[in-house]
C-alpha cells in the first residue's frame, strides 16, 4: 500500500507567566492535545519552541488534565510556570467554566483554583535540609551564609541581595553538581518584597531560568525555617523578573502569579502512515513547523 501523509495542528499558545508584562516573567508554550503523544514528539515540539518549558495537556474528563512538561531537551517532574500557563490558557482563552482545574502528573495531582478573576495553584512543598558538608559547591560559589538540598535541587544562601543580582554563574561547574538545578536566594532589601532568588540548570538545557515556581515551593520551606512565616512575596533577579505570591500550607504551597499571551500558535506536524488504520509513525527531521498569528495582549491572571 503506498504511503500516506496527512498533518494534524496543534492548537498551541505562548504565555509569559509571574508576570503582567509582555516579554517578562518565564516564558511557556501551552498545547492542547486531543490525545497523547509519544515522547519523542513531544520532545521535538519542545525543541522547536525552545522555551525553557513546553506543557502538554490532553483532557481525560471533567475538570480533568493530564499535564506533561519539557524543556528544549528533557522532560521534567514539576514546573510551576508552565503550570500556571496552561491554567491561565484554559480559564481566560479557552474560557472554560471551571472553578478547579485537576492535573494529573509526575509529581501528582495539581490544581489550580479559579478565585474571580484570580487562579492559584496549589503544590507539594519540597523539604530542605542544611548541609554543613560544603566543599562540593566552591566552584561555583565562595561567600555564602549555608547550602541545603531542596529536592533535586540545591540551594544556597548568599549575603545579600546585591550578592545574588551581581552572581556570575560557572555553567560549566554547575552543570557537575549532582543535581538538577542550583538556586541562589537572599533576603531581599526592598520592602516590596520578603526574598529574593536566582535559578540555573544547564544540564537540562536552561543556563539560568527566569522565573521558576517549583523553585519556589522549596525556598519558602527554606525561609519559613529561618522566619517562621508562611506567607511570601518573592522576586526573581533574571533578566526578565517575576513576581511571585506564595503561601505555606502545611505540606502544600500555593502560588499566584499574573500571565500574559503573547501568541497564540497554529503547530503542524506531519505524520507518515502507511496504514490508514495503524498509528502515527514517528516524526521525521525537519517535518516539524509552526506559524504563528494574533496580536500581543495583556490579560490578569492572578
Amino acid at each position: 500500500m503506498p504511503m500516506r501523509e496527512s498533518k494534524q495542528m496543534i492548537k498551541s499558545y505562548i504565555v509569559d507567566a509571574f508576570t503582567n508584562q509582555a516579554f517578562r516573567g518565564n516564558s511557556a508554550a501551552v498545547c492542547l492535545l486531543e490525545e497523547a503523544l509519544d515522547e519523542k514528539t513531544m520532545q521535538s515540539i519542545a525543541a522547536e519552541f525552545n522555551l525553557s518549558e513546553t506543557a502538554f495537556l490532553v483532557r481525560t474528563e471533567t475538570n480533568h488534565w493530564n499535564l506533561r512538561w519539557f524543556t528544549p531537551t528533557t522532560e521534567v517532574n514539576l514546573c510551576g510556570h508552565a503550570t500556571l500557563a496552561a491554567a491561565y490558557v484554559l480559564s481566560h482563552e479557552l474560557k472554560l467554566d471551571v472553578d478547579l482545574f485537576r492535573f494529573h502528573t509526575k509529581s501528582g495531582e495539581l490544581t489550580a483554583k479559579r478565585l474571580n478573576n484570580q487562579l492559584e495553584l496549589n503544590f507539594p512543598r519540597t523539604k530542605t535540609d542544611i548541609i554543613f558538608e560544603t566543599d562540593l559547591i566552591q566552584s561555583v560559589a565562595s561567600n555564602f551564609i549555608s547550602l541545603a538540598t531542596a529536592g533535586e535541587d540545591l540551594l544556597i544562601e548568599l549575603l545579600d541581595e546585591r550578592s545574588v543580582r551581581e552572581y556570575e554563574p560557572n555553567f560549566l561547574e554547575i552543570s557537575k553538581l549532582p543535581c538538577r538545578g542550583l538556586m541562589i536566594t537572599a533576603k531581599s532589601q526592598s520592602l516590596s518584597y520578603d526574598f529574593v532568588s536566582r535559578f540555573f540548570a544547564p544540564r537540562f538545557g536552561i543556563n539560568e531560568d527566569p522565573v521558576t515556581g517549583s523553585a519556589h515551593c522549596a525556598l519558602i520551606d527554606y525561609w519559613n525555617r529561618k522566619t517562621g512565616k508562611e506567607h511570601f512575596i518573592a522576586k526573581q533577579l533574571s533578566k526578565r523578573e517575576g513576581i511571585l505570591d506564595i503561601r505555606l500550607l502545611d505540606n502544600r504551597v500555593t502560588l499566584c502569579g499574573d500571565c500574559v499571551t503573547t501568541a497564540k500558535v497554529e503547530l503542524f506536524i506531519e505524520k507518515t502512515n502507511s496504514n490508514p488504520l495503524s498509528g502515527w509513525h514517528d516524526l521525521d527531521p525537519g517535518t516539524l513547523y509552526r506559524h504563528m498569528f494574533g496580536s500581543f495582549r495583556k490579560r490578569n491572571a492572578c
